[in-house]
């Protein structure tokens, strides 16, 4: 019996199967860094729509929105490159066959819940914060939509890592070609790009940056099991690192490149520190964070109409005055949205399990067999 030889340009996937905590761990990262992106979302809510926030929502802003919850996209692209390029092999066929599926996981949804934002907007009315019928008119359909163009931002919005999740995936031969042949070389010269080139820490170079790191910690078979020192560490100088920025300008740090590499530390040592969080029992084996994992990326496509929506309706009713009050209403944001959206997509991929699984580019569930006398009849 023969068997074929592979080019040595090919590289196979990683064989051994993924540790069963590490798919826990995984699984409540998700659900937990969702929660954090509703939460960012929401906070809108008091800086535009209520205004003059006081002294401790503007902390509790600043803490987490322009800190830990920044965080949460590198960790995702991060995430999605240990996933994908742990398994994918370096060969035509499987790129076809990736670009494939990515279609209908990825590309697929992200369409469906832009072209459901327009619809809203063009049959219901405008969404504060979001738009309306005029705005998408005046910007285009093919920027609005499909998130390309002259105003590159999707009419909803957050669905941009998507987007950008999918150019990484398209590219990902490149990544996986670095780490065939100079792994270490690869990290460094992304890191170097990221760090050197861009003024924002949010950037391409920033998500080719954390995929590769994805990838390099699987293929190297890092140990992310149990709680060791790196992950200390990591999350000891992650919380040092918070008061630090948070307080930089009293601290006197006037250095502006210093401060943005400083930023860009902070974002990588931040992967520790969450994967730090996901080693504690009561969060790892959470039965409801698990079941909730599971409707995370639904979360992720409707959270933004859902709160514009959810704070209008809360507002008509209840204007936060105090400084107390302000802070509750942006916590309450965050998690009654994230809990709703949860009943939702229990109900939805209950009773249209099929559509369910189509807008969300999960696998399509498999029909019953019928009894064997029904399926003669149906013969």
């Amino acid at each position: 019996m023969s068997t074929a030889v592979k080019p040595a340009w090919m590289l196979g996937p990683v064989r051994e199967p993924l540790a069963p905590e590490v798919s826990k761990r995984i699984d409540v990262l998700r659900i937990l860094l969702m929660f954090l992106i509703v939460l960012n979302h929401g906070a809108k809510g008091v800086t535009v729509r209520i205004g003059d926030p006081g002294p401790l929502t503007t902390l509790m802003v600043t803490l987490f929105n322009d800190h830990i919850i920044l965080v949460t996209v590198p960790l995702f692209f991060a995430i999605s490159g240990f996933l994908f390029l742990r398994k994918f092999e370096l060969s035509l066929a499987a790129y076809g066959e990736m670009l494939r599926k990515k279609f209908f996981s990825l590309f697929i949804p992200y369409v469906l819940f832009n072209i459901w934002i327009v619809a809203w907007f063009y049959f219901v009315g405008s969404i504060e914060t979001m738009g309306s019928w005029n705005y998408f008119v005046a910007h285009g359909l093919w920027a609005k939509i499909f998130g390309v163009g002259g105003y590159a931002t999707p009419v909803n919005y957050p669905l941009w890592f998507l987007r950008d999740l999918m150019l990484v995936f398209v590219l990902s031969p490149v990544l996986l070609l670095f780490l065939k042949e100079a792994p270490g070389v690869g990290l460094v010269t992304l890191f170097v790009l990221w760090t050197g080139l861009d003024h924002d820490p949010y950037s391409y170079h920033s998500y080719f940056f954390m995929f590769y790191l994805g990838g390099f910690v699987a293929r190297s078979r890092l140990s992310l099991s149990g709680r060791s020192w790196w992950q200390r560490f990591g999350a000891l100088v992650f919380v040092v690192l918070t008061v630090v920025l948070v307080a930089h300008v009293s601290f006197g740090f006037k250095a502006d490149a210093v401060w943005r590499f400083l930023f860009k530390c902070y974002l990588m040592i931040g992967l520790a520190f969450f994967w730090y969080v996901s080693s504690f029992p009561r969060i790892r084996d959470s039965a409801m964070l698990h079941r909730m994992a599971r409707f995370s990326f639904f979360i992720y496509l409707a959270h933004e109409p859902t709160v514009s929506i959810f704070q209008t309706r809360l507002l008509s009713v209840w204007v936060p005055a105090s400084d107390v009050q302000q802070t509750m209403f942006y916590f309450i944001t965050g998690v009654a949205v994230t809990f709703f959206l949860w009943g939702v997509g229990e109900v939805f991929s209950r009773f249209l399990p099929r559509v369910y699984a189509v807008v969300t580019g999960a696998r399509l569930p498999k029909r019953k067999p019928l009894p064997a006398p029904l399926a003669a009849q149906a013969r």
